[in-house]
């Protein structure tokens, strides 16, 4: 089976995009062949890739691709999630399937549509320039408006977990916020030192909102932040499990923490109320850098909507294709399957 190695500007560890259509249907036989692809290319190609973006061409006519997201979990054994969704990896697939002509060729006027098969988000991605690398900005479409109760996975906008308290908010990738004030984190650069006592608590914290939700403890989700506000119209956040010292958020994560600002009786909406931040716009600094959101959204009451919410701006290089050895068996054969747009 051959993959394609492409990675962000801001997110320096590669993604593996495959051709979901080689791949088996049956969830168990799926896990373990992308377990079998990852240990090979760690032994071959570094054992940094740890995100696998699995593509083909949508059949649906309002997308043009469909895109399924997996993250690399290590522990014992290791193991792949298949929950949530990640922007690097999304651009990173628009990038590859435009090299293999399922796309027309990309240029400022093209907004390739994604279908996200995690979450039934539909995402466009809006090309900035074109070089030999590809720059985009993200922009999630959501038909129809979500409620923005709809992004509260327990309900409430506010809770106590683990003896603080806490905001659990969901806007693709679930997220459990907590005031950095509250951890005696009394200015961004208290925020940003990477304290090994401060990320002890927030794990704590992490692991309670995993069994609140109803989730593994050791899995991905729900990530974990602190939000401080130490700067006019801005948040600063500090995110576990991080993309990195080096990346800012990625685009599905700013999303969700420019949500959750945007709800009435939420700790970011507190926060971010009190730096005079728009409804419609959330700056949020991190330690590797900094996101801008905008949002389209009616209010912030519950019963208010969000229609649009846009992350610029992602820059994609792509590395090249890998032969995948061990799975030399899963190549696809193209007969039946209807030709891509490119080539209609």
């Amino acid at each position: 089976m051959i993959g394609h190695l492409c990675r962000t500007a801001e997110k320096n560890e590669p993604t593996l995009v495959l051709d979901r259509r080689a791949l088996p249907d049956d969830r168990r036989e799926l896990l373990s062949a992308l377990l079998v692809a990852r240990d090979w290319l760690a032994d071959h190609h570094g054992a940094d890739i740890a995100t696998i973006a699995m593509i083909e061409p949508s059949a649906d006519p309002h997308a043009d691709l469909d895109y399924q997201f997996a993250q690399y979990l290590p522990g014992t054994p290791p193991r792949f999630s298949l929950r949530g969704s990640c922007g690097h990896s999304i651009l990173s697939s628009v990038a590859v399937a435009q090299r293999l002509a399922w796309l027309p060729r990309l240029d400022t006027a093209s907004r390739p549509r994604v279908n996200v098969l995690n979450t039934g988000d539909r995402v466009e991605c809006e090309v900035d320039g074109t070089s030999r690398t590809l720059t985009f900005a993200m922009e999630f479409a959501y038909q129809p408006p979500r409620r923005l109760r709809e992004l509260l996975p327990t309900g409430s906008p506010c809770e106590e977990l683990d003896g603080v308290p806490v905001s659990l908010v969901s806007a693709g990738n679930p997220y459990v916020f907590v005031d950095a004030a509250g951890l005696g984190l009394d200015d961004q650069e208290a925020l940003f030192a990477d304290d090994a006592a401060v990320r002890r608590r927030l794990t704590g914290i992490r692991r309670a909102a995993a069994r609140r939700l109803g989730r593994p403890e050791g899995g991905v989700f729900p990530k974990v932040a602190a939000v401080g506000q130490y700067q006019y119209r801005r948040l600063a956040v500090l995110a576990l499990p991080a993309p990195g010292r080096s990346a800012p958020l990625p685009p599905a994560d700013a999303i969700t923490v420019a949500a959750a600002a945007v709800i009435d009786g939420t700790i970011p909406q507190g926060l971010a109320q009190r730096g005079w931040s728009r409804l419609d716009e959330l700056v949020v600094d991190t330690p590797g850098g900094t996101s801008v959101v905008r949002l389209t959204v009616s209010g912030n009451t519950t019963d208010d909507t969000l229609t649009r919410a846009s992350v610029r701006r992602g820059t994609v290089r792509y590395d090249g294709p890998v032969f995948l050895e061990p799975l030399r068996d899963l190549m696809f054969a193209p007969e039946d399957v209807p030709l891509p747009c490119a080539v209609r």
